[in-house]
């Protein structure tokens, strides 16, 4: 067998009959986040565990196969082995009691989780949320920004850093080593789901295994974890006739991305010390953070309920996050560019994609770096504040199917999505308020730069967060799976993934997408034990 790494395997190099032997009691489509949190659970309870990852070890950022080319930013993914979190720059919080609420559709109160969250804390080596809510964002002895943060209507909001950033290619690789219940199989693309004739059951997922070589591999239950974009687009491509179960009008929508962009700058009334968490990363306590500012009480409900916040940041570090910014586009518009010239097969663009590897990490290093650039300067005068914005749930914002193909036949899909007025008036409403508390408490002046509500905006669009296309909820009217992440009207497929968002909140969405697959992960489990048990 080709490829092979501990259990980690190149199906390219494989038979069929070699494939097909590989014991599973599940099988799991992406090896992202939610993968990674729920293949180690279900490995460690006794279950084999296959895993189908479309790419092999090396970034390839090029969507355009898959989806339609966008004239904005490419979209912030990796067809790769450990996906995503291989360009994850670490920053964690969970969702707050605002954010997951059953007034927000979830099917639970944030409440009932809890325990998933701290077991991700404990996963990924964090500290627990009490020790850092412990932490002053600012404990100068400037009695107005003191009085600002007590003010009720102002929400800290606590960000701590992954160190060393978690990757899932390292972490799966050392999984497979040592755990021989997992089965990684690389260059093996899932394309759609095949139904028994009962419409309830999933039987197998047909597959991409090389050059014009399809297979169909069967297992007792699935999960897909393949991220926002494409989990929902392998649902609608495996919609058949006499097949009720995919026709659930809810997949694709609700799509969300979390968009942010710089919102202004505060003239300082008097220069302030930048060496606290609201201003820079900090090293404290066992851990390193750096917290934001939102609002609670009237102004959050002024701003419709949504949950945004602002990051204050010297003029250096800004500078320099802009321009990792630039090049982060810039590196992934060549590769895709080249890639279109000449996919796969040719030797440049594999170089290419062997140098997008390398920029990635040297950036992901930049990113650690420049967040401690506010150090570099005692004293700030001016404060440039970026925003990172909440949104509406919207039913037009989603993936739809395309007459265009990919590679492998199956059709391609396009992502609509929009910012809308609403969404953009609730922003101005809440920067609004901000400004007023910041001139209230003696601050300074804070001037906001965005256009009005009715105007264009430049914000950074659909990028690295792909939310809410696969919603949980209690009824197929309204959801895709049910609490458990269960695809509803199927007794063996699951979902995991920042897809069950019902509700975006203002977080990196890392934390949430393991708590709720360790949540699957045990249902799962209880299902394996309660059929086995049956056979038995």
């Amino acid at each position: 067998m080709k490829g092979n790494s501990g259990k980690i395997f190149d199906a390219q190099g494989m038979s069929d009959k070699q494939l097909h032997a590989i014991e599973r009691d599940i099988l799991i489509v992406g090896s992202g986040a939610a993968s990674v949190a729920m293949a180690t659970r279900l490995v460690n309870a006794g279950l084999k565990v296959l895993v189908l990852e479309a790419g092999d070890r090396l970034v390839n950022s090029d969507s355009s196969p898959f989806f339609e080319a966008r004239d904005s930013d490419p979209f912030g993914l990796s067809l790769q082995f450990g996906g995503s979190t291989n360009l994850w720059s670490g920053r964690t919080a969970p969702l707050e009691d605002v954010d997951m609420t059953q007034a927000k559709g979830w099917p639970f109160e944030r409440a009932s989780i809890e325990a998933y969250y701290e077991e991700a804390l404990r996963f990924l080596r964090l500290q627990p949320f009490e020790r850092v809510a412990g932490i002053p964002p600012y404990d100068g002895g400037q009695k107005q920004w003191n009085d600002f943060l007590a003010n009720a209507d102002i929400s800290v909001k606590r960000f701590q850093w992954n160190r060393p950033v978690f990757k899932g290619l390292e972490y799966f690789s050392a999984l497979a080593a040592s755990n021989a219940n997992l089965t990684v199989l690389l260059n093996c693309r899932a394309l759609k789901l095949l139904l028994d004739d009962t419409g309830v059951r999933v039987v197998s997922v047909r597959a991409n295994a090389g050059p014009g070589r399809f297979v169909e591999l069967v297992a007792p239950r699935f999960a897909l974890c393949a991220g926002g974009l494409e989990t929902p687009r392998i649902l609608l491509n495996s919609r058949a006739a006499n097949r009720p179960a995919l026709d659930n009008p809810n997949i694709g929508r609700y799509f969300s991305t979390h968009p942010k962009s710089n919102v202004g700058r505060i003239h300082l009334t008097q220069a302030v010390s930048t060496k606290h968490p609201l201003f820079s990363d900090i090293s404290d306590k066992g851990g390193e953070f750096r917290f934001g500012i939102g609002v609670g009480g009237e102004a959050f409900e002024r701003a419709g309920r949504l949950n945004h916040y602002v990051q204050f940041s010297p003029r250096f570090e800004s500078i320099g996050l802009s321009l990792l910014d630039h090049a982060q586009h810039v590196a992934a518009s060549v590769l895709m560019r080249s890639d279109q010239e000449g996919r796969s097969l040719n030797p440049l663009s594999f170089a290419r994609r062997r140098l997008q590897s390398f920029t990635t990490g040297l950036g992901r290093i930049l990113f650690n770096v420049i967040g401690k650039m506010g150090l570099l300067g005692k004293k700030g005068t001016v404060l440039v504040v970026r925003g990172f914005f909440d949104q509406f749930p919207s039913s037009d914002n989603r993936i739809v199917l395309t007459e265009e193909t990919d590679p492998y036949g199956m059709p391609k899909a396009r992502v609509s999505w929009t910012f809308s007025s609403d969404d953009r008036a609730s922003v101005h409403s809440f920067l609004k308020d901000l400004a007023d508390r910041i001139r209230h408490h003696g601050l300074g002046t804070f001037e906001i730069t965005l256009p009005a509500a009715d105007e264009p905006w430049k914000i950074t669009e659909i990028h690295s967060h792909l939310l809410g296309t696969t919603r949980m909820g209690t009824s197929s009217e309204y959801s895709v799976t049910d609490a458990n992440g269960r695809v509803h009207n199927l007794e063996n497929l699951f979902v995991g993934g920042a897809s069950l968002m019902t509700s975006y909140g203002y977080a990196n969405p890392v934390l949430t997408i393991m708590a709720l697959a360790f949540l699957t992960a045990d249902k799962i489990c209880e299902q394996h034990k309660m059929e086995t048990g049956r056979r038995a």
